[in-house]
């Protein structure tokens, strides 16, 4: 089988695809994937076939990708003439079905969040949905939309109207909010987490438990906000990682013995060791936590983050603080309440065997190869 694969030139939409990559690759499936020069090296670890945008800057600023992904990435699948049998895209790039339309081909969606619904948007937050309008005029606006003939000129529809015969959706199906919203067609799983290589040591044997570890993910970074997690969790009864993303380390001063800082962390190791995750609540995050059964404070700001917050409290997988203004008393109470309280870690261990238990790749890729034979 021949597979196109389609992806935005997003970290948080490019990673959760690659396991389904390389297990279509194992399993002797031919995978060309399309995406932006910056990712050729992470997708070609998976022995897919990369194909670089055409018409594309080389080093794109953040402004740049958003403004001319979407066209580089339409454009360049639809100039491929040689012949595919299905076509894979990430739910971001909505477009994808009409792409796989316009070639003749049965298509599958991945969702590196939670799916939507039209009940998952009647319930989602003011703040989500003008982040989802905003999304729009930044990414794909009406105009473009119109340009290329697509049938949805908004992510709100694109997402919800345009459905596939197939969707992948990577979280575990108890975290997926009003699930009864969506039918068979919809399979849920979580990637295995994985060790990245890195070459950065942390001295983890010289820590005191408890460990916590802070992030905001590896787009968002705030000086203010790493200073606050300084003079709030400095010199307590935890060892803190703090991941300050773009914020040089050096340039937040001299550090308590505790606080251990890093620009970059290999994330997977440093959460095997964590007893306490306050995160920015991504997916993959906090996927990743609940994977090695890591409780966590949720501290969202944007998009996805929002839903993913509020499904970590109705779980019972942690608390939440609010994101801004930054309120330092508040984070370091969270993340003591949910140390001391054990009915945190056990939702996380119950969460995590179920991840364990959750459908295999084999029958994931049944399903796809299923879809050559309707």
């Amino acid at each position: 089988m021949k597979i196109l694969m389609l992806n935005l030139p997003f970290s948080g939409h490019t990673n959760p695809t690659l396991p389904l990559t390389k297990e279509l690759v194992k399993r002797g499936h031919s995978v060309t994937y399309i995406n932006a020069e910056e990712m050729r090296g992470r997708i070609e670890a998976t022995d897919a076939d990369f194909v670089p945008y055409r018409n594309y800057p080389a080093r794109p600023d953040e402004a740049q990708k958003k403004k001319l992904s979407f066209r580089a990435l339409f454009e360049t699948a639809m100039a491929l003439e040689e012949p595919y049998d299905l076509l894979i895209y990430e739910m971001f790039f909505y477009p994808g079905i009409e792409v796989a339309k316009r070639k003749g081909i049965p298509c599958v969606r991945q969702f590196s969040q939670s799916a939507w619904s039209e009940q998952t948007w009647r319930e989602a937050s003011p703040i989500f949905k003008l982040s989802a309008g905003l999304i729009d005029a930044q990414v794909f606006p009406k105009r473009l939309a119109g340009e290329l003939g697509v049938e949805y000129n908004c992510l709100r529809d694109g997402v919800i109207k345009s459905r596939p015969k197939l969707n992948l959706v990577y979280l575990p199906e108890s975290f997926q909010a009003a699930r009864d919203s969506f039918d068979e067609s919809y399979l849920f799983l979580v990637p295995e987490a994985k060790p990245m290589r890195a070459e950065i040591r942390i001295p983890y044997e010289e820590m005191k438990a408890p460990i916590v570890y802070i992030s905001l993910g590896s787009i968002m970074s705030d000086k203010g906000f790493c200073r606050t997690c300084i003079q709030y969790f400095g010199n307590t009864e935890f060892s803190v990682i703090l991941n300050t993303g773009k914020v040089p380390v050096e340039s937040l001063g001299k550090l308590p013995e505790n606080i251990h800082a890093y620009s970059f962390v290999p994330q997977v190791e440093v959460l095997s060791h964590t007893d306490v995750f306050l995160t920015h609540c991504g997916m993959n995050s906090i996927n990743e936590a609940l994977s090695l059964g890591v409780p966590m404070v949720a501290m969202p700001f944007i998009n996805d983050q929002l839903t993913n917050a509020k499904q970590i409290v109705r779980c019972g997988l942690g608390l939440q603080v609010p994101s801004y203004p930054y309120r330092g008393r508040k984070m370091l109470e969270a993340v003591r309440q949910v140390y001391a309280n054990p009915q945190f870690k056990q939702k996380v261990e119950e969460m995590r065997k179920k991840i364990s238990s959750q459908i295999s790749w084999e029958e994931v890729i049944k399903r796809i190869e299923g879809l050559l034979r309707c």
